[in-house]
């Protein structure tokens, strides 16, 4: 039996729009970076100064961007510590300035790479997707530069491509399962590598047919080299809105860095038949300028692009938390049903955050939590809580409560699947910062790899932490609406 209960006040925000993981996914533009910009320290191998052969591919490429088309800019590319390169701006930037208009010969498109690639052919014909057929052209510019060829037209943007970008690609499985176990974000890196590796096996054919034909070097075309490019467009691809979704390397504007605050973007102005930038505040001369790559939260960072924001400073970080109905519930049938009368799956996923609840959690594990009498009474229990967004009374039973509850049962559930307590991480952070400062690390060969992999191992456990401030955070907000 019903009744019609008020709800109790609490914390609520919109639900987080979330992006479509790779291979077909929508970011905005990755910057050039080396592996987590945290803990930095200097080193040889790990971060190329700028020489001066980076700095004649840099003028080599800034030379060739302005051939194509390139008008004179308010921004140029500088070497940034930590990061790579960034765009730094010439001359005063107004807030709203049209900025960039790179045209469409700096733009490398799926359409582009078909007809440019030595066996473009071969990848239309055999129907791949544009995420394998812009990785092959890439795989093919990297083979020619790396045998001394630079007659290529993309020749000096593929010089300035880095050999490693710091994400979840370039990771060990070790390592996925080791330093994200018990957070959500184990699941979504295993996927992303899952596709990665399915492009791999699907271009398999091609590559066949095309090293018969004698299209291709077959020793070229090898999996860790299509591993380089799916990292290149995991880092760097843009999906253009402007034309309709379009994704493409945009030379130039990937040089831009992301800051959390900047809510603008590169886009294509269909008016001005170029990728433009308007940005959402001024900029003095000689400060770096910044666009958005999304409002992604700290793990997504970590995954896609492999570097973290500060602790704290990121005001989109998130804890990702998956409620499913119970398979073994016996009303499982009928609920299931009022659900897909709503257009909701029987799993969702919900982004806890430090200063609100999501919107449509309470509702949804109530739902899930709720235990009618009979089948008949799950209809009008959804209507109220998905429909008219009320927590019923259930049996004389609060349905906000019951919701509550079960929330509060899943974030203590969460909080015990990680491996290490959140004190022995924040130890692990300090000690192994401290290792990177030691001026005596480093003496020994192949530091760059040791290093990147010791700020995997900070950045993983940075991001542990957060995690479970937000799940200790969002029960005691829940705690309190008990009150």
């Amino acid at each position: 039996m019903y009744t019609r209960h008020s709800e109790l006040r609490g914390f609520t925000s919109p639900p987080l729009l979330r992006q479509a993981c790779p291979p077909r996914r929508s970011v905005y533009v990755n910057a050039w970076k080396p592996p987590f910009g945290i803990g930095q320290k200097k080193q040889k191998k790990q971060v190329r100064e700028p020489s001066g052969e980076i700095q004649k591919e840099l003028l080599d490429f800034q030379g060739w961007t302005l051939e194509q088309g390139l008008p004179k800019q308010q921004v140029e590319v500088r070497n940034v510590p930590g990061q790579g390169r960034g765009l730094f701006a010439t001359e005063g930037i107004r807030k709203g300035q049209q900025l960039l208009q790179i045209p469409d010969t700096l733009l490398l498109t799926a359409d582009k790479a078909a007809k440019e690639c030595c066996f473009g052919s071969v990848l239309t014909n055999a129907g791949l997707p544009d995420w394998t057929v812009l990785a092959s052209y890439l795989v093919e510019l990297w083979d020619q530069q790396k045998e001394g060829n630079a007659s290529s037209y993309w020749a000096p943007y593929i010089a300035l491509l880095p050999e490693d970008t710091g994400c979840i690609l370039e990771w060990t499985d070790k390592e996925v399962q080791g330093l994200l176990q018990g957070s959500p974000l184990q699941q979504k890196a295993i996927e992303i590598r899952q596709a990665a590796g399915a492009s791999w096996r699907e271009v398999q054919p091609a590559l066949q047919q095309a090293a018969t034909q004698g299209l291709i070097r077959p020793e070229a075309f090898t999996q860790g080299r299509y591993q380089w490019a799916f990292s290149i467009l995991l880092t760097r691809l843009c999906r253009l809105e402007g034309r309709r979704g379009e994704e493409a390397l945009v030379a130039w504007g990937d040089m831009a860095n992301h800051r959390s605050d900047v809510e603008t973007f590169l886009d294509w102005s269909a008016s001005r038949k170029c990728v433009t930038f308007q940005p959402d505040r001024s900029y003095a001369p000689g400060e770096q300028m910044y666009v958005s790559y999304g409002q992604k939260t700290s793990g997504e960072l970590l995954l896609s692009y492999g570097f973290m924001l500060a602790p704290e400073s990121n005001p989109h970080d998130a804890y990702l938390l998956q409620l499913q109905l119970d398979v073994n519930d016996s009303q499982h049938k009928h609920k299931l049903a009022a659900l897909e009368k709503f257009r909701l799956k029987e799993t969702q996923q919900f982004p806890l955050r430090a200063n609100a609840l999501p919107g449509g959690l309470l509702e949804f594990a109530a739902f899930i939590a709720a235990a009618p009498g009979k089948s008949d009474e799950i209809p009008v229990l959804a209507e109220y809580l998905f429909g008219k967004q009320q927590f019923p009374l259930l049996d004389k039973v609060d349905c906000r409560v019951l919701g509550v509850n079960f929330v509060l049962t899943a974030c203590r559930t969460a909080m015990l699947g990680y491996r290490k307590t959140m004190e022995a991480d924040k130890e692990y952070i300090e000690t192994q910062r401290s290792r990177l400062q030691d001026s005596s690390f480093g003496a020994e060969d192949d530091t760059g790899s040791q290093v990147a992999q010791i700020e995997r191992s900070i950045a993983a456990a940075m991001l542990r932490v957060r995690e479970r401030q937000i799940l200790l955070r969002t029960s005691f907000v829940l705690q309190q609406t008990k009150r």
